[in-house]
C-alpha cells in the first residue's frame, strides 16, 4: 500500500511536470511563429531600402528632420546620439526603452548590421561621431486580447501554461485521491462485512483477501479469529454436551447407592433385619453407599470450584520422596485389603519442591481409584519412583493393569471424558472428573502431567525444584 500510494503521487508529479513542459514548448513556438510570421512578409523589402537611405545619407546634406521624414514614409523611427548622449529621436516610449535593452547587450557597438528584436526591425550605421538607427513601428500580433511585444506574450503565455499545469495537478490529484480512497476502502468494507457475520454467528466463510500489501496481516489475523472462535464455539458446545451427559450420569450414580440406602433403611425399619448381625450388615452397607454419594458430591463441588477459579492453593516446601512415602504407607493399608501394594523407588536424597500437601494428596488419590477402577489387575501393584532431572522433581505413577488404548491416551484428561473402560466403572469414578482434576492442581504448582502404556498405566508428574527449600 505504501508502494502503490509512492508510486500514484510519482506519477501524478511527473505527469503534471511532462503536461507543463509540454503546454509551456507549444505556447513559446506559437508565440514565436505568431511574431515571425507577422513581421517577415515587410522586412526584407523595407529594412534593405532603411539600409540604403542610412548608408548614403549624410550629415552635413540636411537635417535630422529630414532624414526622419524619409524613414516614416518607410514606417520607421529615427535615433541618433554621440557616444552615449542623445542629439535627435522620434522614438516612442517603447522603442526607446527596447533600444536601451539593446544598448546593454551591447549591439550599438557594431551598429552596421539589422537586428530583429520582440517583433521590431531595427538598421543602425556608423557615420562619425554620430549613431544613427532606425527602428521599424512595432507590428505585434493580438496575443491575449491585446497586441504585445514578444516577451511579453511569451511571459503571458507561460503564466497560463503555470495555471493550466496546476489545475492539471489538482485534477490529478483528485483522481488519484479518489481512486486510492476507493481502494482503501475496499479492504475496510469487506472486514465490516466480516465482522457482521460473525455478529450474526457465521464464523465458517473465510476472508480471501488475495492481496500483499498492509491489510493481509489484518485480514489474516480475522481469519485466525474467526478459526478460534468456531474452534471455541464447537469446544463449547462438546462442552456443554458433555456437561449434559455428566448431569445425567450423576443423577444414575446418585441413584443407585441412594435406592440401595434407602433399601436398608426401609429393611430395618420393617424389621427385615431381626437379628443384630444383619443390622449390623445393613447399616454397613447403608453407610458404604453414603460415603460413595459423599465423594461424589465432593468431586463436584471441588470441580465447581476450579471452573469458578476459587479453588485456594497454599504451597509450602517440602520433601517430594517424604511426601509420596507418607502416602504409599496410608494408601497401602486400604489396598491390602483387597491384595494389593504400593511401592515406592528412588534415592533417598532430598526432592525439595513448594507444594500444597491437601492438594496433591488428592492428586495422588485420584491416581490410585483410576488404578483400582480401571487397571484391571488381581492383584493390584502399584509403582512410585521419584528422581531428580535438571532443575525439575519428577514422579513416576505405575500400575500393573492393562493400560489405556492408545487413541484414549489424548483424552484422557480432558474434563467429562469417559472411555469404553468408563462402561465397567463401580459407583462415583464414572464422572470423567478425576484426570482432569489432577491436570489442573498440576499446573497449577507450575507443573507437567503425561499418560503413556508401558506394562500398565504410567503417569509422570514433574515439578519445579524448590531450591531455596534445601
Amino acid at each position: 500500500m505504501k508502494r502503490s500510494i509512492f508510486l500514484y503521487h510519482t506519477a501524478a508529479v511527473l505527469a503534471a511536470l511532462a503536461a507543463l513542459l509540454a503546454v509551456n514548448s507549444l505556447v513559446t513556438r506559437w508565440i514565436s511563429r505568431s511574431y515571425l510570421e507577422q513581421g517577415r512578409a515587410g522586412m526584407d523589402q523595407r529594412s534593405a531600402q532603411v539600409q540604403a537611405l542610412l548608408t548614403r545619407w549624410e550629415p552635413a546634406a540636411g537635417t535630422w528632420e529630414d532624414l526622419d521624414e524619409e524613414l516614416r514614409a518607410l514606417e520607421y523611427g529615427l535615433y541618433v546620439g554621440v557616444r552615449d548622449h542623445q542629439v535627435y529621436s522620434s522614438l516612442d516610449r517603447g522603442q526607446t526603452e527596447l533600444l536601451r535593452r539593446l544598448a546593454s547587450t551591447g549591439w550599438l557597438e557594431d551598429v552596421a548590421t539589422s537586428v530583429r528584436n520582440d517583433g521590431v526591425m531595427m538598421v543602425g550605421v556608423e557615420k562619425a561621431p554620430y549613431t544613427i538607427i532606425a527602428m521599424a513601428q512595432p507590428e505585434f500580433p493580438e496575443i491575449m486580447g491585446g497586441r504585445r511585444p514578444q516577451s511579453e506574450a511569451t511571459m503571458l503565455g507561460l503564466m497560463v501554461s503555470g495555471l493550466a499545469s496546476i489545475v492539471v495537478i489538482v485534477l490529478l490529484s483528485l483522481a488519484f485521491t479518489r481512486f486510492q480512497v476507493k481502494r482503501l476502502l475496499r479492504p475496510v468494507e469487506e472486514l465490516t462485512e466480516a465482522a457482521q457475520r460473525v455478529e450474526r454467528g457465521e464464523l465458517s466463510q473465510p476472508l480471501n483477501y488475495g492481496r500483499q500489501d498492509e491489510f493481509t496481516a489484518v485480514f489474516t489475523a480475522f481469519d485466525h479469529m474467526q478459526e478460534h472462535l468456531l474452534a471455541e464455539r464447537e469446544k463449547n458446545a462438546a462442552y456443554e454436551r458433555a456437561r449434559t451427559e455428566l448431569v445425567a450420569g450423576i443423577s444414575h450414580d446418585l441413584r443407585t447407592p441412594l435406592t440401595s440406602v434407602k433399601g436398608y433403611l426401609k429393611g430395618l425399619r420393617d424389621g427385615v433385619a431381626n437379628t443384630p448381625e444383619k443390622r449390623r450388615q445393613y447399616v454397613d452397607i447403608a453407610y458404604r453407599k453414603a460415603c460413595d454419594m459423599d465423594v461424589l458430591l465432593q468431586r463436584l463441588f471441588y470441580f465447581s470450584k476450579m471452573e469458578t477459579g476459587a479453588l485456594p492453593l497454599f504451597p509450602e516446601p517440602a520433601d517430594l520422596g517424604a511426601f509420596v512415602r507418607r502416602f504409599a504407607a496410608e494408601a497401602g493399608r486400604e489396598l491390602a485389603e483387597g491384595g494389593g501394594t504400593v511401592e515406592v523407588k528412588g534415592a533417598p536424597a532430598p526432592h525439595p519442591v513448594r507444594i500444597d500437601t491437601e492438594q496433591m494428596t488428592r492428586v495422588l488419590s485420584n491416581l490410585t481409584s483410576n488404578a483400582v477402577q480401571y487397571a484391571g489387575a488381581d492383584p493390584l501393584r502399584l509403582t512410585l519412583t521419584v528422581w531428580r532431572e535438571r532443575d525439575r522433581e519428577c514422579l513416576r505413577f505405575a500400575d500393573n493393569g492393562q493400560g489405556a488404548p492408545e487413541e484414549q491416551l489424548p483424552h484422557l484428561f480432558e474434563r467429562f471424558w469417559r472411555g469404553d473402560q468408563a462402561r465397567r466403572s463401580r459407583g462415583c469414578e464414572g464422572s470423567g472428573l478425576g484426570l482432569y482434576i489432577v491436570k489442573y492442581i498440576i499446573q497449577a504448582h507450575g507443573g507437567t502431567v503425561t499418560a503413556r502404556n508401558d506394562h500398565g498405566l504410567v503417569f509422570e508428574i514433574t515439578l519445579p525444584c524448590d531450591e531455596e527449600g534445601l
